[in-house]
């Protein structure tokens, strides 16, 4: 069987309100008093923090950078360090250390905080360089480094700009094609030029007229760029499915291998911003919807600002008991509180009307099998990882599981297929990790 046909694929209602899409509501940074930047990477690595409390920062003053890769992180306001504060971080699903900064409103920006760089005449090592010293990182979910993937690729011939957005309410690169089209465009260019690729596709969802009318107002000064329409499926917007639908080209394990490299919509932006204008990431458009929430829409926010004050702005939670996805519904992770700040990864705030869903025993259907894009056999691996079998595991393919949560989505026993998976990637990572560990 393909893993690519269309039985992998899946039309999902979309709860995405494009004309309500299409307004941009801001959190004014003098509504913020408190930002809270996280004091460790993503997975949990440590960060050598290099302010203390009581210094002075500006916008785009240097706070701290990854210990396990060169990633810097800036302050998106003005103001005071307060000091370090564990705060929930909900990647790593518990506390964290984070920078507290107390916003003096001001908005002062440190002089020449980034090198600019000339488009015209910089090199694609230059560009890479500029991009890493920028921490500029993927905004479309997964916040990995941009620059690693620019850094030493040969033979790429695509720099794909990922404007799908299949999970269901999120809407933020709808938007931010719409008002940033000119800034996304001239971004791409510019990781184009980074790995000598001879082509900008930008792909978005059909029927998105208001993203086309956007794009073709500015794309016609822009030689080398074009944008393809796909279809409106569930995980379209998973790198290989793509890649699959654009270029009708398979890889294994990175899309540099197909000649591809694949960034968002925002991410091109921000290198824009950051190369050309010199300006460091402050703010996070977030799409905060859903029946848990009294007001759907765009926002746009300072970094570091709390999630429940996000809410709050966009009226508050409709009930007393919801459920908080810093994401979309599909592949995020409930949240345990609202108290996370929202950082550049996080474009959405998910919020549900807590619905119980009553689990019957499997039926044995095949659902979960016939429609996994990663072509794996989810009833097999929660099998195994209920009897510890690391070696079935491993030869279910168990960590090729993208999470995309569509097996749990068409599950007729309400199973919450997906998580049992992600549990098994643990188990199996933890126990060869185990292993290697007594080699």
């Amino acid at each position: 069987m393909n893993i690519f046909s269309s039985v992998a694929k899946l039309h999902l209602e979309s709860h995405k309100d494009l004309e309500k899409a299409s307004v941009l509501h801001v959190l004014e940074d003098t509504k913020v008093a408190k930002v809270f930047m996280p004091a460790v990477g993503p997975n949990g690595a440590d960060m050598n923090v290099l302010v203390k409390a009581g210094d002075p920062v500006l916008v785009g003053t240097k706070l701290a950078v990854r210990k396990d890769m060169y990633v810097p992180m800036y302050s998106p306001v003005s103001g005071t360090v307060a000091g370090i504060e564990l705060v929930y971080h909900p990647g790593l699903s518990r506390p964290a250390n984070h920078i507290v900064i107390l916003n003096d409103g001001k908005n002062t920006r440190l002089p020449d905080a980034l090198k600019v760089i000339d488009p015209e005449t910089a090199t694609k090592d230059e560009i890479v360089a500029a991009i890493k010293e920028a921490g500029i990182v993927g905004m479309g979910g997964a916040g990995f480094p941009t620059f690693i993937k620019y850094q030493g690729v040969k033979n790429i011939e695509y720099v794909l700009i990922n404007g799908v957005e299949c999970e269901p309410f999120l809407t933020t690169d709808f938007l931010s094609m719409q008002l940033e089209a000119k800034e996304m465009i001239q971004g791409a260019m510019l990781l184009k030029k980074a790995c000598d690729a001879k082509e900008v596709v930008i792909a978005f969802k059909v029927h998105k007229n208001a993203v086309k009318e956007a794009l073709d107002a500015c794309i016609s000064c822009h030689p080398g760029v074009r944008y393809v329409e796909v279809p409106d499926v569930y995980p379209m917007g998973w790198e290989k499915a793509l890649i699959k639908q654009v270029f009708n080209r398979t890889y294994e394990k990175l899309p540099a291998e197909a000649g591809v490299i694949v960034n968002n919509t925002q991410t091109a932006v921000a290198v824009y911003r950051a190369l050309v204008k010199g300006e460091v990431l402050t703010h996070r458009l977030v799409c905060v919807s859903g029946d848990g929430v009294k007001n759907n829409g765009n926002v746009l926010v300072p970094l570091g600002t709390l999630a429940r004050e996000v809410v709050e702005f966009m009226g508050g939670y409709a009930e007393e008991e919801v459920v908080l996805l810093p994401g979309g519904p599909m592949t995020a992770k409930a949240a345990e509180e609202d108290g996370f700040p929202i950082q550049p990864a996080i474009g959405g705030l998910t919020i549900l009307k807590n619905k119980i869903h009553h689990e019957v025993p499997c039926l044995r259907c095949g659902n979960c099998t016939m429609h996994c894009p990663a072509f794996l056999q989810p009833v097999e691996i929660m099998d195994a990882l209920e009897r510890k079998d690391e070696a079935r595991l491993a030869k279910l393919n168990t960590m090729k599981c993208v999470e995309c949560g569509l097996c749990a989505t068409v599950c007729p026993s309400k199973i919450d297929v997906s998580e049992n998976v992600k549990r098994a990637k643990r188990y199996l990572k933890f126990a060869q990790a185990k292993a290697a560990a007594k080699k």
